[in-house]
């Protein structure tokens, strides 16, 4: 009994060492598909699938937040007093039509006289339910 456990335990041993070569050699050849995704031999990853954490350099970042600031004080320069911060597009023009439609979707979307009619349309509903209920 001991040597066949001894056994099964070399053959395990063989079998992932085997399985480790072809892991390496599944990575080199990725490496030369993709030359930009390739990890160093020795470094462990949380899982295959996921991709190496990137990170940015300090004058990236300034120049990004640099660019960032420049371009809301544009915007903020450019939009009109008492407003937040928006852009309008310049390339489409916006309908009468459309202004109207995009007015009456802002907020709740509901005015005070549809509000009002619905209520109304509502209470007659509830009213004839009742009268049918009565008799």
């Amino acid at each position: 009994m001991p040597d066949k456990q001894r056994m099964l335990e070399l053959a395990l041993k063989g079998l992932e060492a085997e399985r480790t070569n072809i892991d390496d050699e599944i990575a080199q050849i990725k490496g030369e598909l993709n030359p930009r995704g390739v990890v160093a031999k020795g470094v462990a990853t949380a899982s295959p699938n996921t991709p190496p954490k990137r990170s940015m350099s300090a004058a990236a970042r300034k120049r990004i937040s640099d660019g960032m600031k420049r371009r809301y004080a544009d915007l903020k320069k450019t939009s009109a007093p008492g407003h937040a911060a928006t852009q309008v597009r310049k390339s489409e023009p916006v309908s009468a039509k459309h202004r109207l439609a995009k007015k009456q979707n802002s907020g709740n979307g509901l005015t005070a006289a549809g509000r009002k009619k619905l209520s109304d349309m509502m209470k007659k509903r509830w009213a004839d339910r009742r009268k049918g209920q009565a008799n």
